[in-house]
């Protein structure tokens, strides 16, 4: 194909040869793409393909001429695509082939984008979405964001109310924002968001979906519903974006090898368009310079000094590693980390718990009942005193029967433990919830106990008799929304040295088996699961967040955890 130097001058491939070179710095996959870009500029007439440089061009001046930035300190200024955002929409835009009617189309029907956190992906495809809808030569586009929930489709779309709300341009040419959608006058088009929990994924006629965190899905439903529905469209487009996540088993992991076999020429799907920002596999994650490999805005929308400050508090606080890794590096994380280090536990032992801080500051308990054959945990966290420390004391349950069983599953010295004060056994095979009621009771004004939190499983009898007795109860959401912040708090308690403890060996064997299982909204829950699978148990961590978690609200009306209301004042 014989280009005009023009076309050559102009930034989508001026970074293509700029990677090449080696000027620009990438990872393999992103070179990858640009070898191919290559190879289709040199065999494009074999292949029935035409670069269409103008309709290429056109939509990055849309984002120019009709786009400003909405936020932060380029908020007012036209919004103009960094080299990266302007090679990729100019290879989904420009090239085109004829379809069975002999119509010129995008050849380009599907596009999976990787890319770091804080790169810009929002904010283009906002704009994406709107050019979709307005020029795209489609009657009656309908452009869809679909995420796992609504309120993740809903961030993405809203930059694009956002767009038509502070930019005159949109709205002269015929946008118009309504409370659930962008409505175009001149072709009819409307611009929605859905995600897996929509009430209705039915009637759907997409010209346009866009995909968010892709990685989250835990199947492709919602992708296969809006595929499915394209069928009509002269040339539709399909557009999943993603960050890395914590599944490498997830249906976009599976997907995104099956993209790097395409990059690498092993299988073909030329209307696929594939970039991946990623680290190479034998770069060194910790040292910065590789790190533009995964975000190529670098010094545009996300600062290195950001990246670096993130990189220490992953450094100082390993259980924030992975979390690191997935959104700022886009590596795929998926094998279980230590969560908190013996280390960083055994820098908080002292050598005995002093009574006067409970008595003078006062305390929170929380229970979690176990099953009536394994351990069940006790817990009272004292208040913080005058220096902000907090003092853990724990008291363990377990049936007298089961202990050479317990210690030989479990591989721990139960009756050790017992002889040591460390578990309290009751008589028979079975725990006797009547030795933890009585405990309760005896240790409640010694410690000056403010409430006792207790996950409501199997717990009604307990809690009953124990309010019986003048002690107030609250029942502990174990949802991952409620006690996600106490979680966090915790390890931010420890690693800063507030959260003591004696060093009680069940507790510590406990905390080692902790696994952390973290959500698309980057909520945090203490994993049994995988624990359990270890023969480890975790019920007195779980025990203390609970703990943490009273403390951290305000009293109780009624026989709820104020921590599960989201309208709680939350004391910290």
């Amino acid at each position: 194909m014989n280009l005009d130097p023009k076309i050559k001058n102009s930034v989508p491939f001026q970074y293509a040869f700029n990677v090449a070179s080696g000027k620009i710095v990438t990872g393999v996959y992103v070179k990858q793409a640009v070898d191919r870009f290559f190879n289709w500029v040199e065999n494009a007439e074999k292949k029935g393909y035409v670069l269409d440089h103008g309709n290429g061009m056109h939509v990055l001046d849309f984002f120019e001429i009709f786009l400003q930035h909405t936020k932060g300190p380029k908020a007012g200024q036209p919004f103009k695509l960094t080299p990266y955002q302007q090679f990729t929409l100019y290879n989904i835009f420009a090239w085109k082939k004829k379809n069975e009617k002999g119509e010129w189309v995008r050849v380009i029907k599907t596009v999976y984008e990787k890319v770091a956190r804080k790169n810009g992906k929002t904010a283009v495809l906002a704009g994406l979405g709107l050019y979709c809808e307005s020029f795209d030569n489609e009657e009656a586009p309908e452009i869809y964001v679909g995420a796992t929930k609504e309120a993740q489709a809903k961030v993405l779309w809203e930059q694009a109310y956002q767009y038509v709300f502070k930019c005159i341009g949109l709205r002269k040419i015929g946008f118009k924002n309504t409370q659930r959608e962008i409505r175009f006058s001149k072709n009819l088009g409307v611009f929605r968001f859905l995600g897996g929990d929509s009430k209705t994924l039915d009637g759907l006629n997409p010209s346009v979906a866009i995909i968010d965190e892709y990685h989250a899905h835990k199947d492709d439903g919602v992708r296969e519903v809006l595929e499915s529905a394209m069928g009509a469209r002269k040339q539709p487009l399909i557009y999943l974006i993603t960050t890395a996540g914590f599944n490498v088993a997830s249906v976009c992991k599976q997907y995104e090898d099956v993209c790097k076999e395409i990059l690498a020429g092993i299988k073909e799907d030329d209307s696929t368009f594939i970039m991946i920002h990623d680290l190479d596999e034998k770069d060194d994650w910790e040292n910065p310079d590789n790190w533009v490999k995964s975000n190529p805005n670098l010094g545009e929308s996300i600062a290195i000094n950001y990246l670096k400050t993130e990189y220490q508090k992953a450094k100082n606080q390993p259980s924030k590693a992975p979390n690191f890794k997935t959104k700022h590096l886009n590596l795929w994380v998926d094998a279980p980390s230590v969560w908190i280090p013996a280390e960083i536990w055994n820098q908080n032992k002292v050598e005995s718990i002093p009574m006067s801080k409970f008595t003078e500051f006062g305390s929170f308990r929380a229970i979690d009942l176990s099953t009536t054959t394994d351990i069940t945990a006790d817990i009272i966290l004292s208040e913080p005193d005058e220096d902000g420390f907090r003092y853990i004391k724990p008291f363990f349950y377990c049936p007298a029967d089961t202990i050479e069983k317990r210690s030989k599953e479990d591989r721990v010295p139960y009756r050790y433990w017992r002889d040591q004060g460390y578990i309290i056994t009751t008589p028979g095979n079975t725990i006797d919830y009547n030795y933890l009621e009585d405990n309760v009771i005896a240790t409640h004004h010694p410690y000056n106990v403010n409430r006792v939190e207790m996950d409501q499983w199997n717990a009604s009898q307990v809690a009953n008799n124990l309010e019986e007795k003048g002690i107030e109860v609250s029942f502990f959401s174990q949802q991952i929304a409620t006690i996600s912040f106490p979680t966090k708090q915790f390890e931010k308690l420890v690693y800063e040295g507030k959260i003591k403890h004696d060093g009680n060996p069940v507790l510590t064997w406990m905390l080692s088996g902790c696994v952390i299982y973290r959500d698309a909204n980057e909520n945090i829950k203490v994993h049994k699961g995988q624990s359990h699978a270890g023969n480890k148990r975790v019920d007195g961590i779980i025990a203390c967040i609970m703990a943490l978690g009273g403390s951290l609200t305000g009293e109780s009306e009624n026989n709820e955890s104020q921590y599960n209301d989201p309208n709680a004042e939350v004391f910290i």
